[in-house]
């Protein structure tokens, strides 16, 4: 089949961008050609990446988005007689979609988290949310918490043409590596606790940092990342005086940073379907996240990870002092996490490439 992906794509970094990324070599590899729409970014990409022009400004980015990245699709399906239009991410890239009515096209989409946790609580954008998902053929969810909050909507039709594809890793590339190699422990010379994620206000960020003050124990925090809270974090770090933590900046390589760590942190307010809390757990860390998006079905607390909940510092503390005072359950939850992945998160679930269809 000739396939069209529409998102985020890397070196943009996120979950969405990991997925499209991931999306895009699966189906590759299934035998398909793949042709990649996504935002305009200062590199060059291979013959199979379009880049759709935008106004950098909030709000008309999204709207030059959708009007760019239009006129490009109808190229690309002319060009390549595309059959299935994938969006990720239901705003923008569902209605760029959704705006395609071709008989012989197949249009499905995948919601990621906040364009199903944040979006429809804007009362503008929920109707046009609610006529996206009314148009296509299949509409994919990476929880089962997602796929239950967008029926609540009471979308006519959604419930039959829904699927629940969990996010997956490849296990390859996210491994464990030999304790002697650790650099990050060398140069501090103490634990490493990691966080890599977006800077931005749904990441609990600040609950991260008091957790940092609370705790009894000593460690290095290391954020990576970037966002629109980088200087607001800084300024809490001076001013608070949190000792040996780091922001580290953004990292397209975090499969080289997560098996150096001790233990990986989530501490999310609001999250869909994490794919760092997988890379962590494929790397055989032993991770920490709160009780949010599809932690809790996709973690046996203190088998496989370690839940605590949202917005509590303290408990979040208690968790890392724990974890950085019993090296054995460590290695064990960070033991079982490995095997977790291997045996549920890593074969994607592609409905419409399925070779039996």
């Amino acid at each position: 089949m000739n396939i069209c992906i529409i998102g985020q794509y890397p070196p943009k970094l996120g979950g969405v961008a990991t997925y499209m990324k991931n999306l895009e070599d699966e189906l590759q590899a299934m035998g398909h050609n793949v042709y990649v729409l996504t935002y305009k970014q200062d590199c060059d990409f291979k013959d199979n990446v379009f880049c759709a022009n935008t106004v950098n400004i909030p709000v008309l980015r999204g709207v030059s988005f959708i009007i760019s990245a239009y006129f490009k699709l109808r190229e690309i399906i002319k060009k390549y007689d595309i059959d299935v239009i994938h969006a990720n991410y239901l705003i923008p890239p569902g209605i760029i979609a959704s705006l395609i009515h071709k008989k012989d096209i197949k249009i499905v989409m995948t919601a990621h988290g906040s364009d199903i946790n944040i979006l429809p609580e804007n009362k503008i954008i929920r109707p046009i949310l609610k006529h996206t998902l009314k148009c296509v053929d299949e509409v994919y969810f990476v929880s089962e918490k997602l796929q239950q909050k967008a029926l609540a909507m009471n979308i006519e039709g959604l419930a039959e043409k829904s699927k629940v594809t969990p996010n997956t890793v490849n296990i390859n590339k996210f491994k464990p590596i030999d304790e002697n190699t650790k650099t990050l422990n060398e140069k501090y010379q103490m634990p490493v606790v990691v966080f890599i994620g977006n800077l931005v206000k749904q990441k609990g960020l600040k609950y991260l940092l008091k957790a940092k003050k609370l705790s009894k124990t000593t460690y290095t925090l290391l954020i990576y990342g970037d966002g629109i809270l980088k200087d607001e974090l800084k300024n809490y770090i001076k001013e608070n005086k949190i000792q040996n933590t780091y922001l580290m900046g953004k990292t397209d390589t975090p499969e080289i940073i997560i098996p150096q760590s001790d233990i990986m942190v989530l501490p999310s307010v609001s999250e869909g379907a994490s794919l760092v809390a997988l890379e962590a757990m494929s790397c055989a860390k032993p991770l920490i996240a709160t009780d949010t998006g599809n932690i809790t079905t996709t973690i046996k607390n203190n088998h496989d990870g370690i839940i605590v909940p949202t917005c509590n510092p303290q408990k979040l503390a208690d968790a890392i002092d724990e974890l950085i005072e019993d090296e054995d359950k460590r290695i064990k939850i960070g033991e079982n996490a490995r095997k977790t992945v291997i045996e549920n998160y890593s074969k994607m679930q592609i409905p419409y490439a399925n070779k039996e269809q």
